[in-house]
């Protein structure tokens, strides 16, 4: 290569480097294109980020772990150099939830613990602040912090870092997320960490791992600020004071000289800048008149960086509060239970929205439970805004909150609710319950429970739900479970129940709109006319159908309710049967199966069961035990049950657990309510009806099956529902192939007696062993009539089957067969007790001829 070419190819090379340095000597980043692979390009692991719908990076990974992204920064010196971005922890951090911001770093993967400087978001304790630290062989040194505590809870923060040409950082924080930064500290160091990265470092647990945010990404030369405040808006938030907002933070000393505000008509007697937004002011003004619009005029305002504003205004309007309607202003999350203190302070509150367009004044309106009223102080909630109702010693723990005096103390497991309005119109009321948290690892305390949609017109337990907030809940806040998706959904019927002698109330699984349900058309077959329909609520669950002719009892009606609708218009045609419950006498329905010995962790449960032809309705009814020598510890059944002739149900107090450990269980014929205590050896369950005994058992764990391991689990069934209640010998262990209990089914030991016919043992023993004696079991039977089909099983000591000695066979008036001794499996039959069950019928299928008794098989040992 010539002389001349080698230095042109120099010269070129310098031109390349040089270039290269100006094109990366500046970082922006906004994600404004979707994609974080290119413009620049971010590496690390990649497959853990994405950029959202809101063109944030964001951490998007499920599985806890340590993931980075880091791109060059471009920087050949850090003298007068500016950082900036946007961050968001949706969590409070913790030791082990926390991140980290590169301005600049050694290495491009982050998780090397490089050298360079870089700003830690999130540590172990409640002193969380935005620190800067630098890192030198792995020696970390904090050299400069910001308010102690300021990110201990989720936050979004701007962040701005300066470092100027004598190396002295400072470190700038905007904690509304916004870009008015305040100096939070400056520090001088000189370290030499130049590095070649700036990059997020994250480390998190399974359930914050989408929870960190980045944005508004700027790396490179300092920005001098050469614009003045902009006046953004001015807001009259009561009859004396406006508060005024700029676009940045401002210079206090001018800001606060009355005489650069002026106001045609008023006169400004005071301006204070607000203590925690530096962008904002709050003038003190004359009185103004309502209705009126006023045109703020500001001058001679300076910012940070001593850039003054020339006349700037803005035209505002003063309204006075107007009086609500029903509906307008509703309760939308409350706190009826702080402890076990979660995230929130400990105090009971209640959340109120203003779903209106109005302006109102909460002076003098009243907040109530069922026992207490309190009355609330001054707060003015402007439309699509939250105030928090609290004690007034509690007021200071919320951001935006109106004090109550006597507030009223909130029952944990249920309570009312109800919001009224200065002249005693009431707003909105709820009437919860501990099960509208529908969280079993919430309902303890700690958690708000919150409106789940705002515009529901008629909202019932189906529209609250415990908060998913990291805090517990999300006072002045739009609702962590918020969900403004209308309701498309058709309604349906929940429940009919026919009352004497010609009405019927009809229950609906929703609200329903009331205008509807009078229109609606209301067809009965056998027919019923419709005499008169009543609606006794703007939005009911309920309708009340009156009849020309009187209800027959037991006899089952069809129901078709044609054009209503729910409280959303959903309308659909809706079917269902109903039938007229009548008086039970005693011992038309029976204790059939009782669970008096539970697992660890279950509980009781008593089976009843129809013994009768009649529909029967268990509302009222009480169950009870024997105590201090009466009948004591009755408790009520609160709803409707209708039990149909031959069916069965069960009364239980964890119908889930029953569910979840028999097999057998019959869902949906269950009442879930409280039970007396029955003790594990002996007691007595009654079931009573408007004061009068039905049925009783006087149980004893004697009862059950004398070879069983241990009793916890297994209920006791009664063998024939017609056999006396209180004998022992009508009362069995339930099979162990159908898992010791049949709750709410037939029962696995259900034998009624039927004496239509005889059958005997030539021997009670019988010894298959081919020895000549006793070798086989012989059966003898006499039936009352010819051809009768026949089957003969034997079951051992647990009930489990072991052989079918007859199968569906024709018997004759009388005759006799064997069995010997061998099993369905051809095996021979072990020493011990077993039970022959022989059951005959018909041909047209009924039962004729039931029996069982019991025999020995008998051997050498």
């Amino acid at each position: 290569m010539c002389p001349v070419q080698a230095a042109m190819r120099n010269i070129i090379l310098f031109v390349g480097i040089f270039i290269n340095l100006c094109v990366f000597a500046q970082l922006t980043d906004d994600f404004s294109d979707g994609d974080f692979t290119a413009n620049p390009s971010w590496v690390g692991t990649s497959a853990d980020f994405t950029v959202n719908g809101s063109f944030e990076l964001q951490l998007n990974n499920s599985v806890a772990a340590v993931s980075y992204l880091s791109t060059p920064h471009g920087l050949v010196d850090l003298n007068n150099k500016e950082w900036k971005l946007w961050t968001r922890q949706s969590f409070a951090p913790s030791g082990g939830n926390n991140g980290r911001v590169y301005l600049t770093s050694s290495a491009s993967d982050l998780s090397t613990d490089p050298d360079g400087f870089y700003l830690q978001l999130g540590e172990a304790g409640s002193t969380d602040a935005v620190r800067l630290f630098k890192c030198v062989s792995g020696v970390h040194t904090e050299i400069l912090a910001g308010p102690v505590g300021q990110i201990a809870s989720s936050f979004a923060i701007g962040i701005r870092v300066v470092r100027d040409a004598t190396a002295n950082w400072s470190l700038y924080i905007d904690d509304t997320g916004g870009t008015s930064y305040v100096l939070a500290g400056t520090v001088n160091d000189a370290t030499a960490l130049l590095g070649m990265h700036f990059g997020f470092l994250d480390t998190y647990t399974v359930s914050n791992a989408t929870g960190f945010y980045y944005d508004d990404i700027y790396v490179g030369n300092e920005i001098l600020d050469t614009t003045p405040p902009v006046l953004a808006s001015a807001v009259a938030i009561s009859a004396t004071q406006v508060d005024v907002q700029f676009d940045e933070a401002l210079d206090q000393p001018s800001t606060e000289n009355i005489t650069n505000y002026s106001i045609a008509g008023l006169t400004v007697s005071n301006a204070v800048l607000d203590g925690v937004d530096p962008s904002l002011v709050h003038l003190t003004v004359s009185a103004m008149t309502n209705g009126q619009t006023y045109m703020l005029t500001t001058n001679n305002i300076a910012d940070l960086s001593a850039n003054v504003s020339g006349n700037q205004n803005t035209d505002y309007s003063y309204t006075i509060p107007e009086n609500p309607l029903p509906g307008d202003v509703i309760i939308n999350e409350f706190f009826c239970d702080p402890t076990p203190q979660v995230g929130l302070a400990n105090a009971e509150f209640v959340e109120i929205y203003n779903r209106s367009s109005k302006v109102f004044d909460v002076s003098g309106w009243q907040l109530a439970d069922a026992s207490s009223t309190g009355t609330c102080q001054t707060g003015i909630l402007l439309p699509g805004d939250y105030i928090v109702l609290s004690s007034t010693s509690n007021i200071d723990s919320f951001a935006v909150a109106t004090g109550v005096t006597s507030f009223p103390s909130l029952n944990n497991s249920g309570d009312n609710i109800v919001l009224r309005d200065m002249n005693g119109v009431i707003l909105d009321s709820i009437t919860y319950t501990d099960e509208w948290y529908k969280d079993p690892n919430k309902d303890g305390g700690g958690y708000t429970i919150e409106r789940i949609n705002s515009n529901d017109p008629c909202s019932d337990a189906d529209n609250w739900a415990a908060s998913n907030d990291n805090l517990g809940g999300t006072p002045d806040e739009i609702n962590s479970i918020d969900d403004p998706t209308p309701d498309t959904d058709i309604p349906g019927i929940s429940q009919l129940i026919a009352l004497a002698p010609n009405y019927l109330e009809i229950y609906f699984d929703e609200g329903m709109d009331s205008t509807s349900l009078a229109d609606a058309v209301y067809s009965v077959a056998p027919i019923l006319t419709v005499l008169n329909v009543y609606v006794l609520e703007a939005y009911p669950n309920k309708v009340i159908l009156e009849f020309v002719e009187t209800i027959q009892g037991s006899q089952v009606y069809s129901l078709n309710i044609s054009s209503a609708a729910d409280c959303w218009l959903n309308s659909a045609s809706l079917n269902g049967i109903f039938a007229l419950a009548e008086p039970a006498a005693q011992g038309d329905v029976i204790i059939n199966e009782i669970l008096f010995n539970p697992t660890t962790g279950g509980s009781d449960w008593v089976e009843l069961y129809n013994n009768s032809d009649k529909l029967i309705d268990l509302f009222n009814w009480e169950v009870a035990n024997f105590d201090n020598d009466t009948i004591d510890n009755n408790k009520l059944i609160e709803e409707h049950f209708l039990l149909y002739p031959g069916d069965y149900m069960i009364l239980s107090e964890d119908s889930l657990q029953v569910g979840l450990e028999y097999p057998a269980y019959v869902p949906g014929k269950v009442v879930q309510m409280d039970l007396p205590t029955f003790s594990n050896d002996s007691s007595t369950v009654y079931i009573i009806q408007g004061g009068s005994v039905m049925d009783k058992v006087s149980y004893s764990d004697d009862w059950h099956f004398k070879l069983l391991d241990d009793e916890d689990g297994k209920s006791l069934e009664r063998i024939d529902p017609d056999g006396l209640s209180d004998d022992s010998n009508n009362w069995h262990t339930a099979a162990e192939q159908i898992g010791f209990a049949t709750p709410a089914d037939k029962n696995s030991q259900y034998y009624p007696a039927i004496q239509n016919g005889e059958f005997s043992f030539t021997s009670n023993t019988v010894s298959p062993d081919n020895d000549g004696y006793e070798d086989v079991l012989q059966v003898n039977y006499e039936m009352i009539e010819h051809g009768l089909i026949a089957d003969f099983t034997i079951y051992d000591d647990r009930g489990r089957e072991v052989a079918k000695v007859l199968d569906s066979e024709l018997l004759g008036i009388q005759g006799t067969f064997i069995w010997d001794g061998v099993r369905n499996d051809n095996t021979k039959a072990s020493i011990g007790v077993y039970v022959a069950v022989f059951e005959a019928w018909s041909l047209d299928g009924g039962v004729i001829f039931t029996q069982r008794k019991a025999f020995t098989v008998a051997g050498t040992l």
